[in-house]
């Protein structure tokens, strides 16, 4: 059965411009009817005076624009409103990430998926939120961990993705090769080191992929 899962703004962008959105649901064996977005992302993303200002191609929105219409909004209602005014008064946790994390908490059978690291780091080292923490604890997703797995499955299709969009993801751009591909082993080692950094400071809070 697969897990719903919540999806920040971010996470949504760059998997819209490297076309990878299906694909990466998909890892979690899961539909566009099965991720929850922010209420902002239409708004944040898909702005009305000028659609392509973070999409950057028509592509890239359209593709956006039509998961959005199959996915559904976050419901506000499945935080713990106490949880979620703690988290919001953190520093490096804006509104839509203290929304996921909130929801992700009170709701155990849900994954997160978020771009934002500084969040990450900020929900592991303030005693404030230790309990959200803790509630979270192997089911965030980030877009480190989240290619590492698609690399697994598609490492060619992903490299080719990532690298015809340089501009999207620096860590990304790195990890696949700069002036030229990198090689799998390569690959993989980079995305273990950044990984490992990331886990060495947000402790249990990331989703281990099954062997």
């Amino acid at each position: 059965m697969s897990q719903p899962i919540l999806i920040d703004n971010d996470a949504l962008l760059k998997l819209a411009r490297y076309g990878l959105l299906d694909e990466a649901i998909a890892l979690f064996k899961c539909t566009p009817t099965d991720v929850r977005v922010l209420a902002t992302a239409k708004y944040r993303l898909l702005p009305a005076k000028n659609r392509l200002r973070f999409c950057k191609d028509e592509e890239s929105a359209a593709r956006l624009e039509a998961f959005l219409k199959t996915s559904n909004p976050l419901d506000a209602g499945l935080a713990d409103p106490d949880q979620l005014d703690v988290l919001n008064a953190v520093p490096n946790i804006d509104s839509g990430e203290a929304l996921l994390f909130a929801v992700g908490a009170n709701n155990r059978d849900t994954l997160v998926i978020t771009g934002d690291k500084r969040s990450l780091a900020a929900l592991c080292s303030d005693d404030s939120v230790a309990e959200v923490s803790k509630a979270l604890a192997g089911r965030v997703v980030s877009m480190e961990v989240l290619f590492s797995m698609l690399t697994e499955y598609q490492f060619t299709l992903i490299q080719e993705r990532v690298r015809d969009k340089p501009d999207v993801d620096m860590t990304l751009k790195i990890v696949f090769g700069v002036t030229v591909p990198a090689d799998f082993e390569s690959v993989k080692e980079a995305f273990n080191s950044y990984i490992s950094d990331l886990r060495s400071r947000t402790g249990t809070l990331l989703y281990v992929p099954s062997s």
